[in-house]
């Protein structure tokens, strides 16, 4: 079983805390990967450094570094916390900074003194339990089985604490966060504009189901709209129960999942994105559940029937639910076939199956309900972007392509309205144009773009990480979970708090702000850091466990389609792969762990 080792967390706080000191008076932001590897140093100058020092000793190299850290934080320390605003939060950063310098020369000091005395800690560890202890000698892994309804009690229990934890922000955002996504759905459910897809419309028609069951019983709108809110809330704290229920079944004997929990109720950001009335939060809980069905199904050594059917109608939503997961689920089909090869005709019904409904749901459904689908330049944000990046620039473009693409758009104000950042800007340009000058000659357009590209590569690459690049890239900045009330609208739907008062507005600033000022835990409020922890989940899938490529390969699949097709970096774009993270750890670390890569 899994057994604390307090020596290694000792440790590990104290590398914490080196680091916080340092990424501070360097004024580093808390999204900067060097973080982790300074941690990764600091953690392992501790395991390294040697004990056995008299009493006498440990209080001179005390003093030495206290001494010294005064010294940085007196002449450094101001200049490095001036960025914050806020006087307690300046004189937070003076203390971290003393704090964390004190431990790191302390920490140096004892790892010198190691080096030249040759003692060496390393791997003593490895013979007392820890957070990677293997099973004891003797004692069995657990059956595999299916999902039991004491796994079922279990995960509505979980569940209803991550409710619990979400609830007082639902009070605090009552009815509900609307953005101008938000109000352009509410303006189909209530006929202002017919029905589109260019916003998921099976989302759509969910908001209007418990939307319209509201009025039923309310005859308001306001708390109408609470009805959805309240069932999205419900339906992702399910799925955050079911996923902390399948790491717990993963990594078998061990306490971890109780972090997997701590992270859905407790991380800000989930509270928030639970009451915001947008897509990708019930996108996500179908994310996180199709997660757990591929991992139940490859645990088992044989899945049934009702696994295939599930399997099935979560890959419809997944493709339903986002534009993106349809393209995911295709991506990732021919893996779940492979990988469920043992029972070929189930798995080829099941994927054969969904592709069938979600391709008669989109075409004859939709367009027999006169159902408006997304309009061809909604998908060329980022050709669009290179495109005008090459303009903007004032690079030299043959007479025949500046035809072309002046017949399609009006590059008068083509500098004023780029945004590097953002695609919105030079697709509505677009559309103010002739889109459908594209959309009839594709060919002849597709070739316009390769030409441009292969002459000016170095400006297609920047406009693409300008566009897309915080989706690899950790340390770009945007906001994430800062977002409040309903906007502006003339139906009649205003932000009317339960609860509130400067405490409760300032306690909830602090807990966002807290995700950028504390590192390494704000690597879990940047997407950037979830990509390439999908990265390292694949690399260990496939050079250890194979099996479980379809779960990796459908988040793999999820970000691709982001690093080709986002509008814009967003968090919430991500949400799924985010929330389906403890999984993947867990994954990870049971597979090092049978490989004997983990033997702690």
């Amino acid at each position: 079983m899994y057994v604390f080792n307090a020596k290694e967390l000792k440790n590990a706080l104290v590398a914490f805390m080196c680091t916080w000191g340092v990424q501070l008076l360097f004024g580093m932001t808390v999204r900067n990967p060097l973080t982790l590897i300074f941690f990764a140093v600091f953690f392992l100058m501790g395991e390294k450094a040697g004990g056995g020092h008299s009493k006498r000793a440990f209080l001179v190299m005390a003093l030495i570094s206290v001494f010294l850290s005064a010294a940085i934080t007196f002449l450094c320390g101001k200049k490095a916390v001036s960025a914050f605003d806020s006087a307690l939060f300046k004189l937070m950063g003076m203390v971290i900074i003393f704090a964390g310098v004190s431990l790191v020369a302390f920490r140096v000091i004892l790892f010198l003194i190691s080096l030249v005395h040759g003692k060496n800690d390393l791997g003593n560890a490895a013979v007392k339990g820890d957070i990677f202890s293997e099973l004891r000698p003797g004692e069995e892994e657990e059956k595999e089985c299916g999902f039991t309804l004491k796994d079922c009690g279990v995960m509505l229990f979980f569940a209803l604490i991550c409710f619990l934890c979400w609830f007082p922000y639902f009070l605090y955002e009552y009815p509900g966060i609307m953005t101008a996504d938000s109000i352009v759905q509410y303006e189909q459910i209530i006929g202002v504009n017919p029905l589109s897809n260019h916003h998921p419309v099976i989302h759509t028609l969910t908001i209007g189901f418990f939307y319209n069951i509201g009025m039923k019983f309310t005859g308001d709108v306001n708390r109408a709209i609470s009805f959805y809110t309240i069932a999205q809330m419900v339906f992702l704290a399910l799925c955050c129960g079911r996923t902390v229920v399948q790491v717990k079944r993963t990594l078998k004997g061990g306490k971890w999942f109780i972090l997997s929990l701590v992270f859905f109720a407790l991380v800000p950001f989930n509270a928030v994105f639970a009451v915001t009335i947008w897509k990708d939060v019930p996108f996500a809980g179908v994310v996180m559940l199709m997660g757990c069905r591929l991992c139940e199904m490859i645990r088992k050594e044989k899945a049934g029937l009702c696994d295939y059917v599930l399997l099935m109608i979560l890959s419809v939503f997944l493709s339903l639910f986002r534009s993106n997961g349809w393209y995911a689920f295709l991506l990732c089909a021919p893996f779940m076939v492979w990988a469920f090869r043992r029972d070929m005709v189930k798995v080829l019904m099941a994927v054969g199956g969904a592709v069938l409904i979600t391709a008669i749901v989109k075409g004859p459904v939709m367009n027999g309900a006169g159902i408006i689908q997304p309009d061809f330049t909604e998908s060329l944000s980022l050709p669009i972007q290179q495109v005008a990046h090459v303009l903007v620039e004032d690079k030299d473009i043959p007479v025949q392509d500046m035809e072309k693409i002046e017949a399609v758009i009006d590059t008068t104000y083509i500098h004023e309205l780029y945004a590097p950042d953002f695609a919105d800007n030079m697709k509505e340009l677009v559309r103010a144009g002739h889109p459908e000058v594209i959309e009839n000659n594709k060919g002849e357009y597709l070739g316009l773009w390769i030409r441009t590209g292969l002459k000016y590569p170095v400006q297609y690459l920047k406009a693409w990480f300008d566009l897309e690049g915080g989706y690899v890239y950790p340390d770009i900045p945007y906001e994430v979970g800062n977002i409040d009330g309903i906007m502006g609208n003339d139906y009649g739907l205003i932000p009317t708090p339960l609860i509130g008062g400067k405490a409760v507005v300032k306690g909830k600033e602090i807990l966002i702000k807290l995700g950028s000022f504390v590192p390494l835990y704000g690597m879990l409020w940047c997407a950037g850091a979830y990509t390439w922890m999908v990265c390292f989940a694949l690399f260990v899938v496939i050079k250890k466990d194979r099996g479980y490529l379809p779960f990796v390969i459908l988040q793999a699949a999820l970000i691709l389609t982001l690093l080709i097709a986002a509008p814009v970096v967003d968090f919430r774009y991500e949400y799924g792969i985010t929330m389906l993270m403890p999984l993947t750890v867990a994954i990870c670390v049971m597979i090092m762990k049978k490989r004997g890569i983990l033997h702690r």
